[in-house]
């Protein structure tokens, strides 16, 4: 039973206690809020998010009683849910003071996230976030008494390792959804070459605060292994245990005998014994197929994406990150050599040629007044370095080109649903698709001769490639994906 009340956000949220790489928001003023509220959950949206807030109203029960039945922490109180749609980058955080309180960003995430293997994109972040809130808030003995004196900020689980807090909301997105970045094959690539390239972290370094690849998200991918590997050599319960033992000890003094039977430095050297031993049988049946060789042409030191020759095959263009030097485009010689930053402090994740070659489209995030983090199309000319916009605000990434360059293609993001758009020389646009059930697409190509259209696509819980028509019509799917156990 739910009940639907206007709400108006008063002042803002305190900054995250546990945040996915952002801070408390600032929303739009404009906006009009409401809340949908379950026995268990108050889910606030805006205007345009009905349709999402009534899909979670359904789903959040169930993941309150499959969350607080594993993890025997019961809430006094409901949890704060807020929804909101300001950015085109997938995102969440979870907070206990002054209330337990969740903020998702709806936005789904695309095919090369480490969040990209979902069912339910609702669902398996709000898992994860529950997660966050059922850990951080269960207080046992002597801090639960004292917590009656001082309030909410009393609570020894909030003075956690991050790789345990952020390592057991991944461990729990795992084990309650059929995706997850447990099962996530970019996430145990990350891990295995880790391990085989003698780049693993220590334990000390697990919390992930280096500048070095994967930074932040050691804390996750690493946390989730080993948790899971802990969990998988005692009982499935273990985290439950350890979160009640410690929760009623003192910050900092964990009990990983009391609770394991061993250190955490014990079960360290386990894990990454198990691994080695894990990946080398890996590694050797690869090279009995045969590796290809390859050749390293940027820093390998940066996370690079989107490499993308020119028609002529005299240029490539590609986009890098690091978090010493932030995002930079580059261009290169064909082989790789002379790389040079054509446009610095701007990351893309995708490009189209112009058909001479002079020049490329790519899609970017920036700041839209100042409540909005959203995508939009550019064009750079190779010999400029001053980009022009071509859409303003309008949440469009992924451009491609016509093979003759008189049409744009592009990806629209809004609420959670993605649709195909194509702009035209007299920048008129046209919407070629109208999904309004969460299909995700990603980097349309068109076919040489510009008829046909091949396309990454989510759909009802599988990634295929698609290929459409010009005019965004399915003409029948390249793939058939279906990897997730949805049974």
């Amino acid at each position: 039973m739910v009940n639907m009340r206007n709400k108006m956000l008063v002042g803002g949220l305190l900054t995250a206690l546990i945040s996915n790489g952002v801070s408390a928001a600032s929303w739009d003023p404009e906006l009009n809020w409401h809340t949908l509220s379950t026995p268990h959950f108050n889910i606030t949206f805006h205007d345009g998010e009905v349709q999402l807030a009534t899909e979670l109203a359904e789903t959040s029960e169930d993941i309150w009683a499959l969350l607080t039945e594993d993890m025997q922490t019961f809430p006094e109180r409901p949890t704060e849910i807020v929804l909101v749609d300001n950015t085109d980058i997938a995102n969440g955080y979870a907070m206990t003071l002054p209330v337990n309180t969740i903020v998702i960003y709806v936005t789904a995430p695309t095919e090369g996230s480490s969040l990209g293997l979902y069912e339910d994109w609702l669902q398996a972040i709000t898992t994860h976030e529950y997660s966050h809130i059922l850990h951080l808030d269960t207080v046992e003995g002597i801090p639960k008494l004292l917590r009656s004196v001082f309030g909410r900020i009393m609570g020894t689980n909030l003075m956690s390792p991050w790789w345990i807090v952020e390592g057991q909301a991944t461990y729990q997105e795992t084990r309650f959804t059929t995706g997850g970045r447990g099962r996530a094959p970019s996430a145990q690539m990350i891990i295995r070459m880790a391990m085989l390239e003698d780049n693993f972290p220590t334990l000390g370094e697990m919390d992930g605060w280096s500048s070095d690849l994967p930074a932040g998200n050691t804390r996750y991918l690493f946390g989730q292994s080993f948790l899971q590997y802990i969990a998988d050599n005692t009982t499935e319960d273990v985290w439950t245990r350890w979160n009640h033992t410690y929760g009623g000890g003192f910050p900092y003094v964990l009990p990983a005998e009391r609770v394991f039977g061993q250190s955490f430095d014990e079960l360290y050297s386990g894990w990454t014994l198990h691994l080695s031993e894990l990946f080398s049988a890996v590694q050797e049946q690869l090279e009995v197929e045969g590796l290809s060789e390859f050749q390293i042409i940027s820093d390998g030191e940066s996370s690079c994406s989107a490499p993308t020759f020119s028609p002529d095959g005299e240029r490539l263009v590609y986009s890098c990150y690091s978090m010493a030097t932030g995002g930079n485009i580059f261009l290169a010689s064909s082989d790789g050599t002379e790389a040079r930053v054509h446009l610095e402090g701007i990351t893309a994740k995708s490009f189209s040629w112009r058909p001479d070659s002079s020049g490329y489209v790519y899609g970017a995030p920036h700041s839209v007044g100042l409540y909005n983090s959203y995508y939009d199309v550019y064009s750079a000319h190779i010999d400029g370095d001053s980009p022009r916009a071509m859409t303003s605000g309008s949440r469009m990434r992924d451009p491609e080109l016509s093979p003759n360059g008189s049409e744009l293609l592009m990806v629209n993001n809004e609420v959670q649903n993605n649709n195909l758009h194509r702009m035209r020389i007299d920048q008129t646009t046209t919407e070629l698709t109208s999904y309004t059930d969460h299909t995700q697409f990603s980097t349309p190509r068109y076919s040489p001769n510009g008829e046909f259209i091949a396309v990454s696509a989510w759909h009802n819980a599988f990634r295929d490639i698609w290929i459409q028509t010009k005019d965004g019509e399915i003409w029948r799917n390249l793939t058939n994906d279906r990897h997730l156990d949805t049974s």
